[in-house]
């Protein structure tokens, strides 16, 4: 029985043992230091990778699978869904038996608490003036805009509600915006809430209801929403990070 190494060498093996999730994690450090921080390898084909050639196993006793797949899958959890954990202990210089155990009790015992953003965003001062640029070009507000209170915006931080000229082009840059994922998920939210926005139409700040609805009008709507303006101009955005 053995569990293939993470070089990839046919030959080599390493002897499942009772210190086998050490071994893993081992290799996981090893394997993430080669090829995500000295390669850039996408992280998500890191893992895949990763899970993919250290699944199989082989053993005639039942008990020994089962407890290499209950290894194997928990490490992919943690790969998966405890990013912070990752960083915090694979990135270090060195990765011994007790950062591995402290790492896995963290695991085990310490749940993550995932707080929603609070901001839109925080850009550049580069891409904040090309934001208010291309705003001011397609005439989003009612005055204008200018540098400081387009930063404000997106760090929600207005004293006063922007008033749109037309709702549906300032939709289209944000939902642009959220398909590069450089807003949150939450940004509706987080424009209502905050008093962002207010349709120059009606004079008062729309609130969660009203623009979900605009939006499922947009993307129902036979015009390609956003347009190809938008999301190019979104693309060009996050190049710039």
């Amino acid at each position: 029985m053995c569990l293939q190494c993470s070089d990839h060498c046919p030959k080599q093996e390493i002897e499942l043992s009772k210190d086998e999730l050490w071994t893993l994690y081992r290799a996981a450090y090893e394997q993430y230091k080669s090829e995500i921080l000295n390669d850039g390898k996408l992280y998500d084909r890191y893992v895949n990778d990763f899970v993919s050639y250290h699944l199989l196993v082989f053993s005639s006793e039942e008990l020994i699978v089962r407890n290499h797949f209950k290894h194997v899958f928990s490490l992919y959890e943690l790969l998966t869904t405890r990013k912070d954990l990752v960083t915090k202990y694979f990135t270090k210089s060195s990765f011994e038996k007790g950062d591995f155990e402290t790492m896995v009790y963290e695991f085990n015992h310490i749940e993550v608490v995932v707080e929603s953003p609070r901001i839109l965003a925080s850009f550049t001062t580069e891409q904040i003036r090309l934001i208010t640029k291309f705003a001011n070009e397609s005439n989003f507000f009612v005055d204008g805009i200018d540098e400081e209170t387009m930063d404000g915006f997106f760090k929600c931080a207005l004293d006063e509600s922007l008033v749109v000229v037309n709702m549906r082009q300032v939709l289209q840059l944000l939902y642009a915006l959220s398909i590069e994922k450089m807003i949150p998920h939450n940004w509706v939210s987080l424009i209502a809430d905050n008093q962002l926005l207010t349709p120059k139409s009606t004079g008062k700040a729309s609130k969660r209801g009203a623009i979900s609805s605009r939006l499922s009008e947009l993307k129902a709507s036979s015009a390609k929403f956003p347009s190809g303006e938008f999301l190019d101009f979104a693309k060009q955005l996050k190049e710039m990070r």
